[in-house]
């Protein structure tokens, strides 16, 4: 329903916290799969970690479904509210979305194509019976 508002950034908001639990739930099955890894442990060394629960949901999800928008210049270096960077899936991009900035202009999030955004839940619904 928020895809099909236009709101792009505001459904990538719950993308983002889906992606993190599966990673959460991957690194408990890993752990329970694991005579090394008590699952208690895992939850502090890496449950509180934005950047490490994503990076553990790309272990299942194909890495090409990271980028949710093509741009020219690379967002680790320009800045995307002045050039067309591209769009990752990370825990930046997920607070950038969900906060409105006024600059001269309001400014909200980042630009996330529709198709790549539906190309990743799909993704996600295709995996997650499978883990």
């Amino acid at each position: 329903m928020i895809i099909k508002e236009g709101r792009f950034n505001h459904a990538y908001v719950s993308v983002e916290f889906a992606i993190e639990e599966l990673g959460k739930f991957v690194m408990l099955k890993e752990a329970l799969d694991s005579s090394k890894d008590d699952p208690i442990l895992v939850e502090d060394r890496i449950f509180r970690s934005h950047k490490g629960k994503p990076e553990k949901a790309f272990t299942v999800l194909d890495p090409k479904f990271k980028t949710i928008y093509r741009g020219i210049f690379d967002d680790r270096i320009f800045d995307p509210r002045i050039f067309d960077t591209g769009t990752s899936v990370s825990h930046r991009t997920r607070l950038e979305c969900a906060f409105v900035d006024y600059n001269g202009a309001w400014y909200i999030g980042r630009r996330i194509n529709e198709n790549l955004l539906i190309d990743l839940i799909n993704q996600i619904r295709e995996k997650l019976p499978q883990i």
